[in-house]
């Protein structure tokens, strides 16, 4: 019990390594909605900033719009500043959630104390749900703030109206908790089950390893994510059909799942791809040419001590901005050369029987 409700309210019912899948989605969806919402509000009061100088309704809350456009402008700055520090994101959410918030208690309570709060409660309402974060942490944020709320109004209210403020405070920051939990969840929820959906389609599901699918999308990012240099490896197991045919297909499935397994762990797994049926492609970014012969060494050996044998060509380049199809074709090449050099040492008709699998 206590679990699901830590779940509920730390994750939206899902769990902590759900949602760290989703984290960086939810923190580019906040910063997106901090900014418009950010240039929308600076927009809205400065042109009730404006009226003011023309209207006698609006020119007691002066004071308040030119904060609420101060306010506003540094979240716009905050909203492009998180593009580069995402923890920033969080900030922009929290202020962009006070910044409403505060003008809300500010209208009620400095500018218009004898009349009853509409503005802080619709802003209560309708603010949070337009993010998405841990809805114990929005929660404590609106506490938070209807804390300040009823503090102020018992210094500037009066008689039933003070009465009533503060019970709709009580019921609508209620209201507002469960429904940004409610809603939060479902959002949180939906993330998830979009992330699953996109590993499954990016995801070879015998090895683990990304598929041809991720391989195509992620070569076009490749030439930016690297700072000094890069190396393809190219890899393609020797004996598959063989194997298969005298083995059976389970030996064979074992031979991948076992090979996948050694290219992940010199490689990493975010870097390597299954791009065929027995093709391997393995990125190594910012690392010497001696750091990657000394981790093939190792993937040789590894594939050898289990009786398999695998092709193997690798490029290197140490420039930025390097042709990937270039790089990637001189990978393939140094494989095809070593796949004949094993070939003309090995009958092709046996090499399946001397795979031990």
């Amino acid at each position: 019990m206590w679990k699901r409700i830590k779940n509920y309210a730390f994750y939206g019912d899902t769990d902590k390594d759900s949602y760290q899948g989703i984290k960086e989605k939810i923190e580019n969806s906040n910063r997106t909605t901090a900014m418009v919402f950010a240039i929308v509000a600076s927009i809205l009061i400065c042109v009730m900033f404006l009226l003011s100088f023309f209207m006698e309704g609006f020119a007691a809350s002066r004071p308040v719009y030119s904060l609420g456009i101060i306010l506003s402008l540094v979240q716009v700055a905050l909203s492009a500043a998180s593009k580069k520090n995402p923890w920033l994101s969080y900030v922009s959410v929290y202020m962009a959630v006070s910044v409403f918030l505060l003008y809300g208690i500010a209208i009620a309570t400095l500018t218009r104390p004898e009349e009853q709060t509409v503005t802080f409660m619709v802003m209560l309402i309708f603010v949070p749900l337009i993010f998405v974060d841990r809805p114990i942490r929005m929660a404590f944020s609106l506490i938070f703030h209807i804390c300040i709320f009823i503090f102020m109004a018992y210094r500037t209210k009066r008689g039933a109206v003070l009465a009533v403020d503060v019970t709709d405070a009580v019921i609508f920051g209620l209201l507002a908790i469960v429904s940004e939990t409610v809603v939060y969840r479902a959002k949180i929820r939906g993330y998830v089950l979009e992330n699953v959906l996109h590993m499954m389609s990016e995801t070879d599901q015998l090895t683990g390893l990304n598929n041809r699918n991720c391989y195509e999308r992620c070569l076009l990012e490749y030439p930016e994510l690297y700072r000094k240099s890069v190396c393809c490896i190219y890899i393609d197991v020797n004996g598959l059909h063989e194997l298969n045919n005298t083995k059976g297909h389970k030996a064979g499935d074992e031979m991948l799942q076992y090979i996948a397994e050694a290219v992940k762990r010199q490689f990493g797994g975010k870097d390597s791809y299954r791009i065929g049926g027995d093709e391997y492609v393995a990125f190594v970014l910012d690392e010497t040419e001696e750091e990657v012969r000394n981790k093939l060494a190792v993937l040789k050996s590894e594939i050898a001590e289990a009786g398999y044998h695998a092709a193997i060509g690798w490029a290197h380049s140490d420039s930025k901005g390097k042709d990937f199809q270039q790089l990637i074709g001189m990978a393939e090449a140094g494989m095809y050369a070593d796949k004949s050099d094993y070939y003309r040492s090995h009958d092709r008709r046996s090499r399946g029987r001397n795979i031990t699998g």
